[in-house]
C-alpha cells in the first residue's frame, strides 16, 4: 500500500492530502526539503490561502502519523493544461532559512568573545529566525573571538564554527537546527546488494584526495599560529599529495581536532555511492530510511568487492503514479567523526 503523505498549514490547521507526486529529501549535513505536485482547485478559498506565492506559510509534513518535516512553502508553481489545473509546491525546513539570510542590522556588529558553539548558535539562530538549537554532544571549547561578516549568511558562519568543533549542521523533523556529531556505527539497519536488485553508482573525486592535511591557526597579535598535520591512513599512492587549510577563530589547542575533522570531510567528499531504485521507503527495521544510520552494501560492479558498512548521508523518497522508490547516498564511516575505516571497499 502506498505511503500516505499530508501537508498541514500551521496558521490555519488545514490539511491537504491529495498529492499525485511528491519527493522528500533528508541529509546528514543538509536541510530537509519536499517537492509536491497535485490538483489545484482555485475556487477553494483554503487552497488559495495556503499556497499564496511568496507568503512563506509554515507547514508540517507527515508520512502517515509520523512528522518528517516542518518548514516553509517557498516555490509555488501553478500549471494549466486543457484537461486540468495542477500546482507544484516546494517546502524547505525552517532551519534552511539560515542559508538565505544575513544578520539583521540591529544585531551588528556580530562578534562573539568567550562563548561556546551552542551559546553562539542559540543567540544567532534564535534572534534571527526564532528556531531552537539542538546538539547531540557537548559544544566543545569556547571561541576567544568569532566574527560573522555582515554580508555572510548565518549558515556559512555556523558551518565554519561547527567544523572546528567536529559538527555538521542539519535539522530535526520539528525544523530546529541540529548540530550533529559522531554518527553511530556498527548497527546496520539493512543489507543491500547491487545490480540487478538496485542500481548503484560510484562517485570518486580524486582531485580532492590528499595524503595529509595540515591545519594552521590564524596569526594573532604578532604571534605565529600553531599548525598540525594529520595523515590520511587510506591514501594508497606512493606519490604524496599534501594540502593546507586555514583555521580561523581556532585556538592552538583545538587545531588537531579541527584538522582531523577536515580529513573526515575529505573522505565524505571524494568517495560516495548512490543506491537508486530501492523499492521501499522503509529499512529492515520497518522505519523510514533515515540519515545517520548505516547499511551494508555488496556491489562488485561498483567496486564494492566485499560487504561494507556505509553511512547514509542523504535520503530521497519518491512517490509517482508508477509506485514508490528510495535513493540513498552512502559514504564511508568516519567521514563525519569517529574512527576512519581500515580498508577501502576496493582494497584487495
Amino acid at each position: 500500500m502506498p505511503e500516505a503523505l499530508s501537508v498541514t498549514t500551521l496558521e490555519t490547521g488545514q490539511t491537504f492530502g491529495q498529492w499525485s507526486e511528491f519527493e522528500l529529501q533528508f541529509g546528514l549535513d543538509t536541510y530537509s526539503a519536499a517537492s509536491l505536485n497535485g490538483p489545484f482547485d482555485h475556487e477553494r478559498k483554503e487552497v488559495r490561502a495556503a499556497f499564496q506565492p511568496m507568503a512563506f506559510p509554515k507547514v508540517e509534513i507527515k508520512v502517515g502519523e509520523e512528522l518528517v518535516l516542518t518548514g516553509k512553502v517557498k516555490e509555488v508553481a501553478p500549471s494549466v493544461d486543457p484537461g486540468q489545473s495542477s500546482i507544484g509546491v516546494s517546502v524547505y525546513s525552517l532551519a534552511h532559512e539560515l542559508t538565505e539570510i544575513c544578520a539583521p542590522p540591529d544585531m551588528l556588529p556580530l562578534e562573539y568573545n568567550g562563548l561556546d558553539l551552542k551559546q553562539i548558535a542559540q543567540t544567532l539562530a534564535g534572534r534571527a529566525t526564532g528556531i531552537a538549537v539542538e546538539f547531540d554532544g557537548p559544544p566543545g571549547a569556547r571561541f576567544s573571538r568569532a566574527r560573522c561578516e555582515p554580508e555572510g549568511t548565518l549558515h556559512d558562519f555556523l558551518v565554519e564554527l561547527g567544523q572546528q568543533r567536529g559538527y555538521v549542521l542539519t535539522d530535526t523533523p520539528a525544523g530546529d537546527l541540529l548540530f550533529r556529531g559522531t554518527p553511530t556505527i556498527g548497527a546496520p539497519v539493512a543489507r543491500l546488494e547491487g545490480q540487478p536488485a538496485t542500481r548503484v553508482t560510484a562517485q570518486f573525486q580524486p582531485a580532492s584526495w590528499f595524503s595529509s592535511v595540515t591545519g594552521r591557526a590564524s596569526t594573532r597579535s604578532g604571534k605565529a599560529g600553531s599548525s598540525y598535520t594529520e595523515h590520511n591512513p587510506l591514501f594508497r599512492s606512493i606519490y604524496p599529495r599534501t594540502t593546507t587549510i586555514s583555521l580561523d577563530d581556532t585556538e592552538s589547542a583545538d587545531v588537531p581536532k579541527a584538522t582531523k575533522a577536515a580529513v573526515g570531510r575529505m573522505l565524505a567528499q571524494v568517495i560516495s555511492y548512490t543506491v537508486d531504485d530501492v523499492p521501499t521507503w522503509r529499512d529492515g527495521q520497518g522505519n523510514l530510511w533515515r540519515t545517520n544510520t548505516t547499511v551494508t552494501l555488496l556491489a562488485p560492479e561498483a567496486m564494492v568487492y566485499r560487504e561494507t558498512e556505509l553511512l547514509i548521508r542523504s535520503v530521497t523518497l519518491r512517490q509517482t503514479p508508477d509506485g514508490e522508490t528510495a535513493s540513498l547516498q552512502l559514504i564511508l564511516p568516519g567521514a563525519f567523526g569517529g574512527s576512519l575505516p581500515s580498508e577501502l571497499p576496493w582494497d584487495p
